[in-house]
């Protein structure tokens, strides 16, 4: 019988807008897989970011993206880098919701650049931007301010390394 342990930080059980990177490292190759997510899409508001990582790793397909395209997720290691962007409230929750979507797709960008010069690398789920108007991408950018671009670069730099 083995026993285990690992910390639960206390900021990761706050419900605060937030983004992440999972870097998923195979543990015989050191091959990496990248995913991008969010957490605040959903109906009721946005879950703290420990629930939103536990829920990759659920047997319930609705909610495991991870599991649902790495089937074997015993032979990986995760670390996952992630940013907050503000406390949920109810009453800003649409317009909260639209910027932490537009949050995500600038870092998946990001990671997208970063992975370029990488080798032994998968990138699940990479923003494509497909069939989106130039008008809706300029008023999509507009949501974000510098200081939020300068933070997810760093998150990008920070995943990939």
């Amino acid at each position: 019988m083995q026993i285990f342990e690992f910390e639960i930080p206390a900021h990761t059980t706050r419900r605060e807008w937030a983004v992440y990177v999972i870097v998923a490292r195979q543990n015989t190759t050191n091959n990496k897989i990248f995913y991008v997510g969010k957490v605040g899409d959903n109906r009721d508001g946005c879950n703290p970011i420990i629930s939103r990582i536990g829920n990759h790793f659920s047997h319930n397909k609705i909610h495991s993206q991870l599991r649902n395209k790495i089937s074997e997720t015993t032979l990986f290691d995760y670390k996952v880098y992630y940013a907050t962007f503000g406390q949920y409230k109810i009453e800003t929750q649409n317009t909260d919701k639209e910027k932490v979507n537009e949050l995500e797709r600038q870092l998946n960008r990001y990671i997208q650049q970063n992975l370029q010069t990488l080798d032994n690398i998968e990138f699940l789920n990479p923003y494509k931007a497909v069939g989106v108007s130039k008008k809706k991408e300029n008023d999509r950018q507009q949501l974000l301010t510098e200081d939020e671009r300068k933070k997810l670069k760093e998150l990008a730099d920070r995943a990939t390394i």
